[in-house]
């Protein structure tokens, strides 16, 4: 099987909006992962859930499936992330892909709203999960797919 075949194939970014927080500015915060012409065309799913202590919290998602759009988008996040969170990227990225070859990275909700781009490992985060196409990849190609786009 080719790496063409392995090719990133569809972007899905979950994150939860508090009780205590403004919908619209955690929608901006995902909406400022991506390039302006991929913002203008995403939509958002929403499902209300209950906290921990009965609190409302809403899940919002949002996916890119078109491969063009998938491309811009990682080459636009590759491009904009700090060397050092590339090389954090680098150094955690087995830890970062699971047994069907997906990669999860999660961004720094505050820090994406303001434009920035910060991994974080745990937390109130914007979670982003990387599908690749084809049967399950190596973790040398899904490497190989992710220097492509300079994310490590």
């Amino acid at each position: 099987m080719s790496t063409m075949e392995r090719e990133p194939s569809s972007i899905t970014v979950h994150a939860l909006v508090q009780a205590t927080e403004d919908e619209m500015k955690v929608k901006t915060a995902v909406e400022k992962l991506f390039p302006q012409q991929i913002r203008d065309s995403l939509s958002f799913k929403q499902k209300k859930l209950r906290g921990y202590y009965h609190n409302p919290i809403i899940h919002i998602e949002t996916r890119l499936t078109q491969r063009t759009a998938v491309k811009e988008a990682l080459y636009s996040i590759g491009q904009r992330l700090p060397p050092e969170e590339r090389a954090k990227l680098a150094l955690t990225f087995e830890n970062r892909v699971d047994q069907k070859g997906q990669l999860f990275l999660r961004f720094d909700k505050q820090e994406s709203y303001q434009g920035q781009l910060r991994l974080v490992n745990r937390g109130d985060s914007l979670r982003l999960v990387v599908r690749f196409s084809g049967r399950k990849p190596q973790l040398s190609e899904l490497q190989k797919q992710c220097q492509k786009f300079n994310l490590i």
